[in-house]
């Protein structure tokens, strides 16, 4: 989003909220008095952040119950950040020329909150609550196989044959090694079972386990993935538009709670019989097909208008908030601190009211509308004067872009910003994967709040101590390390374990990361690299990130999702290091004791509102 001088001011993201400490009281003449004319402004940023809080922070969480894959969710997250990045300027160009910055701001928010409301209404992608899975088990005196068929005329479904469920099982990329159990039984004359570990034929003396006659038997194929590898191709066969596989059956399990192991399963005679497969764990379809559907499409189109009204609101605001302030400006961000209260109290509020809700964040839509109405009204009354700017487009990108550091510099940033989508999208959708309750969201989001306030502000000293690149370094190796912890997760609430280091990955770095961009760039070119910085971290970066995580999470798993980042991060950290000592070390920079002017005034500016609040 963009300031009065045409960069791009911070965007809202889930679970990084800007933090500062709470602002004071004036003096005038010796009573303490309050600054009226500021109220409006902590208001709306209270309880608009408030409503920020109670929602999108789960939304992806909602996207899931609705059905959604990660695929699907990665990418209407990864387009979201583009669409904003484009639309704040246009929309701020037109508050501009019209000068109806008030009436853009309180129209935005109220359809913010109308347009998220209605993602409530989104039709619940139909599944059925646990596969029905068939195939037939064939069995005689030498051997026992699973023959398989299912109809050409119906290749997915849920109500379907194993092989079926096995190809969209890999296809889907789920633990393809799943163990499932067998219930089958014969609607004629009886007969004997013998689970054996001898290879040669039915013989009653060397069974582990033989059944009485019976018309049912019951065993569990510990691995569903290494009895597909199994197929007989010689057996295949067609017959009336049914495809039929046979696969040979070895490495059973059986009796009581399944312990028991045998090399396979023989009988006194030919028989077959019918079998019911059920898979611990599954209770969802794995079938494709629903992918893209109305679903998908609906929550699309709400979504987006959604994102639309959200993203200039904040751009108008933080404009109208520097315009108020004047000579202040370096206290905006303690007019932001109390979006942060706001924002803190009703995440964890949020949490609460799912317990025993079955996870479904209901009431959060029904909080939501409500705190965007009372933050229109609030809106209502913000002194805003026909001078403000904030659709100024950024200039001068492809002059920033040919110095090779400023494009290492961005690009790094960028990649801070994939994390940062990867994070904000799917962390709390693999927690929930795993076994993670809403409560255990709450405390991330609140600890994250935590620790942003004690790095903000130590964020100056922290960079006089150490330096602006070594802080990028550090934010890097936390990075890499909770990337690393998560992928390695059995019990979700050591999360809270790294969780604090958020406040490097996001407080110290932006306060960094914003600096140094004031140090390097051209004369003449601070705003412009400070809205480019803006950009390719809450747009570009952020968008890719959402986009290929969602991707990954289908490819390759959410564990060796997390364990890529890491290991991206630990390339990208020395890469940069030695383009730093090696490539740029030659490269004039102004130092921060020089006197020049504007990047003297320009990291002023950044180390009042980001460091020092």
């Amino acid at each position: 989003m963009q300031q009065e001088n045409g960069q791009l001011a911070e965007e809202y993201h889930p679970q990084q909220t800007p933090a500062a400490s709470p602002d004071k009281v004036m003096v005038q003449r010796s009573n303490f008095a309050v600054n009226k004319k500021l109220l409006p402004i902590k208001g709306y940023y209270l309880v608009f952040m408030a409503a920020v809080g109670d929602l999108l922070p789960f939304i992806a969480i909602y996207m899931k119950q609705l059905g959604l894959t990660p695929h699907e969710t990665g990418i209407i997250y990864g387009i979201m950040p583009f669409v904003g990045f484009f639309v704040r300027p246009l929309v701020g160009a037109v508050a501009d020329k019209f000068k109806i910055h008030k009436l853009t701001l309180m129209v935005m928010t109220v359809l913010t909150g109308a347009f998220y409301f209605f993602l409530l209404f989104i039709p619940v992608r139909t599944v059925p609550t646990s596969l029905q899975l068939h195939t037939k088990f064939k069995c005689n005196t030498q051997d026992s196989f699973l023959q398989d068929c299912y109809s050409l005329k119906n290749l997915q479904g849920c109500d379907s044959s194993l092989t079926q469920f096995a190809n969209a099982t890999a296809s889907s990329h789920h633990n393809t090694s799943l163990a499932c159990n067998f219930s089958c039984s014969i609607g004629r004359s009886e007969f004997v079972a013998c689970f054996t570990n001898d290879s040669g034929p039915y013989n009653e003396e060397r069974c582990n386990g033989t059944l009485s006659r019976t018309k049912h038997l019951n065993f569990t194929i510990p691995d569903i993935g290494r009895l597909i590898s199994k197929e007989i191709p010689s057996d295949r066969f067609t017959v009336n538009l049914q495809q039929c596989f046979d696969y040979d059956l070895k490495d059973v399990m059986f009796e009581k709670n399944y312990t028991h192991v045998a090399w396979q399963i023989l009988c006194d005679r030919e028989s077959e019989l019918n079998c019911t497969v059920t898979c611990p764990h599954v209770k969802e379809c794995v079938s494709a097909s629903e992918s893209f559907d109305r679903t998908f499409f609906t929550f699309f189109i709400v979504f987006l208008l959604a994102n639309i009204a959200f993203a200039p609101i904040f751009p108008i605001l933080d404009a109208a908030a520097y315009n108020i302030l004047a000579a202040d400006h370096h206290k905006w961000g303690l007019q932001r601190a109390w979006g942060t209260l706001g924002f803190a109290v009703f995440a964890v509020t949020a949490v609460f009211l799912t317990t025993g809700q079955d996870g479904v964040f209901t009431y959060s839509f029904y909080i939501f509308l409500p705190l965007c109405v009372i933050a229109t009204i609030i809106a209502f009354f913000l002194n805003m004067s026909s001078d403000i700017k904030c659709g100024q487009f950024v200039k001068n990108v492809w002059k920033l872009l040919s110095h090779a550091d400023i494009s290492a510099f961005l690009f790094i940033v960028m990649y801070f910003g994939m994390l940062t989508g990867a994070l904000e999208t799917f962390l709390f959708w693999y927690l929930s994967m795993i076994g993670g309750s809403n409560l255990v969201f709450g405390f991330i989001l609140l600890v994250n709040c935590c620790a942003e306030l004690p790095i903000l502000l130590l964020a100056g000293n922290i960079i006089k101590k150490i330096g602006l690149v070594n802080c990028l370094y550090l934010a890097m190796v936390c990075y890499a390390i909770r990337m690393i912890a998560y992928s390695f997760l059995e019990n979700t609430w050591l999360t809270l374990i790294v969780e604090p280091l958020h406040g490097i990955c996001f407080g110290l770095m932006y306060a960094a990361a914003s600096s140094y961009a004031s140090v390097i760039a051209p004369p003449g070119m601070s705003a412009t690299i400070q809205g480019l910085l803006g950009g390719v971290h809450f747009g570009f970066g952020k968008g890719l990130g959402s986009l290929i995580t969602g991707f990954m999470f289908d490819g390759i798993g959410p564990r060796w999702t997390w364990r890529t980042y890491c290991i991206v991060s630990c390339v990208l950290l020395v890469l940069y290091f030695l383009l730093n000592k090696i490539c740029f070390s030659a490269t004039p920079r102004p130092k921060l004791s020089e006197t020049q002017g504007e990047i003297r005034e320009e990291l002023s500016r950044q180390e009042e509102t980001l460091i020092n609040p």
